[in-house]
């Protein structure tokens, strides 16, 4: 049985690369503290530290740890340079009947819709597929399905800001190595050497992506191209989403995670971290050329006013410059801001600590 992605020349001449912080967010959830890649188990142990546990069990519940299917609205289609406070009022903005579809998809006990069930053959089939009604679901889920997206919403936006912002710049450092090898890889061999490559249980005949599953269907939507998207937290085959008429999204492991389980001994309590902060620091950091608060806000994956907040203390230590041509203002790294950051990256390369990664 599978899944059949109708996906000829043309429809692959307009698909893309792009990123999702989202998907990196529920990587971390969906494995829990069992992930086989180091940074993902750390990621999840810092989440049980910073989120309170109302948040933490809600989405927990939304994207269970023994089941393959996770509600489409908490992975929008993704938008290239997006960041996850963007994201996330697109999450909260999600029509409660979409919710509501969603959840009734997988869970027990919710409205049976027939075109889901037709993709398993026997009602006996789908219902063993469906899960139990999740506790911690149960409340929010009462007061109905925007209830659920506004709060899903907020707790994976502080997820994202409690345990990956401080990660982001290197996180997207792995993700955009991946995109470039892949589109290297095209030019010297072609779409086929690109699609064959991305992941387990996914072949490409020539006019279709052929997803190997327990149930059966067919996407046939995807005149706009198909949007491929690594992820550093993702294991096993390749997952997709598919909605009619959102352009459908294949999510697949990234190449290279294993630098991100090479972590600086004590790097959370680096001289730097300690001197300005992680959000600073990492601003400090990622300012290897000047840019605008909009492009470190797309970097980092922070919002414009958090950016700008912190630039603002930066910019009064006298560790960043800003200048200004016409209505563009960019960011540059003084020269005490610079002997900070190249020593804190000293610092990190002489201790550095071997951890394995994925």
């Amino acid at each position: 049985m599978a899944m059949r992605l109708q996906l000829d020349a043309r429809a692959w001449s307009r698909s893309r690369f792009v990123t999702s912080a989202a998907m990196e967010v529920l990587g971390v959830l969906r494995h829990r503290g069992r992930h086989p890649a180091a940074h993902a188990r750390e990621w999840h142990a810092r989440a049980r530290r910073a989120l309170p546990p109302g948040q933490l069990a809600l989405l927990e519940a939304l994207v269970p740890a023994d089941h393959s299917y996770t509600p489409d609205f908490l992975t929008p289609v993704p938008r290239h340079g997006e960041s996850m406070p963007d994201v996330a009022a697109r999450i909260a903005a999600t029509p409660g009947e979409e919710v509501d579809y969603q959840l009734d998809i997988a869970i027990r006990g919710r409205h049976v819709w027939p075109h889901v069930l037709a993709l398993h053959g026997s009602e006996a089939t789908y219902e063993r597929w469906r899960r139990p009604r999740p506790t911690e679901l149960a409340g929010v889920a009462r007061a109905g399905g925007a209830a659920v997206a506004a709060a899903a919403a907020t707790a994976m936006a502080t997820l994202f800001e409690s345990v990956l912002a401080p990660d982001w710049p290197r996180i997207r450092a792995v993700l955009d190595a991946d995109i470039g090898h892949r589109a290297d890889r095209m030019a010297a061999h072609g779409a086929a050497a690109v699609l064959d490559d991305l992941g387990e249980r996914m072949r490409w005949t020539g006019t279709e992506l052929v997803l190997e599953r327990t149930y059966s269907g067919i996407i046939d939507w995807a005149d706009d191209g198909v949007l491929f998207v690594p992820t550093t937290t993702h294991v096993g085959p390749v997952l997709f989403a598919a909605e009619r008429p959102h352009t459908p999204v294949l999510f697949y492991r990234a190449r290279g995670i294993g630098a991100l389980g090479e972590r600086p001994a004590g790097a959370a309590e680096s001289a730097l971290t300690g001197l300005v902060g992680v959000t600073r620091a990492a601003l400090l950091t990622t300012l290897d050329m000047p840019a605008s608060t909009l492009e470190l806000s797309r970097r980092t994956g922070w919002s414009s006013a958090t950016v700008s907040y912190h630039l603002g203390i930066l910019l009064r230590a006298g560790l960043v410059d800003r200048h200004r041509r016409g209505r563009l203002v960019r960011y540059a790294r003084t020269a005490l801001g610079t002997a900070l950051a190249t020593s804190s990256a000293r610092e990190q390369t002489s201790g550095v600590a071997q951890r394995p990664g994925g």
